[in-house]
């Protein structure tokens, strides 16, 4: 049985300036709870899925649930949980707070709290820490050169196919590629 978060983000706003008062971990659970609001107004119009993985490791094995979520018709509230685990809240009192809308379908971006502390997190949420895949592009004999694999900093390769299974855990997250020397 998973958690129930009753969530008022007023609670969890800071001024920028104060973030060295707060654990990664603290930071890494209000961002969390910050990217559902994002994953909540940025869905299509009547769906519940918001492409965000569940947080928690029952067991210590993460869990394989999406969250869902739906907003409040007059979209002061949200309600989300995991249908897998049974995780779930609901969310309030955004507005005003580093969370909130902007004018736009978007809401603002939020540091990560790595950026935020100015260091490396070591927070063991595998959702928060940017996912990093570094190496090379390779040719694919198998492909004939249709298809590159990519061979990473720690020797681990993916056909192209691969790789894109393991970026689609991450569907709607922003994505950057650079090509090139660092």
């Amino acid at each position: 049985m998973g958690n129930t978060w009753i969530i008022d983000m007023r609670h969890f706003d800071y001024r920028d300036e104060e973030v060295h008062k707060f654990s990664a971990s603290a930071l890494n659970l209000w961002g969390y709870f910050g990217m559902i609001i994002e994953a909540a107004f940025v869905k299509p119009p009547h769906s519940t899925a918001t492409g965000l993985p569940c947080r928690r490791r029952p067991r210590r094995v993460p869990c394989s649930g999406v969250i869902q979520a739906e907003v409040h018709p007059a979209g002061n509230q949200l309600r989300w949980w995991c249908p897998v685990c049974g995780d779930n809240g609901q969310i309030s009192n955004w507005e005003g707070t580093r969370w909130a809308p902007s004018a736009g379908p978007a809401l603002t971006s939020m540091p990560s709290s790595a950026e935020l502390l100015g260091r490396e997190s070591a927070s063991s949420l595998r959702l928060l820490a940017p996912k990093v895949i570094e190496g090379t592009i390779e040719w694919d004999e198998e492909q004939e050169g249709q298809l590159p694999k990519i061979v990473t900093t720690a020797r681990k390769t993916f056909t192209w196919e691969e790789l894109g299974k393991e970026l689609m855990t991450y569907e709607g997250f922003p994505i950057r590629i650079k090509i090139g020397r660092a």
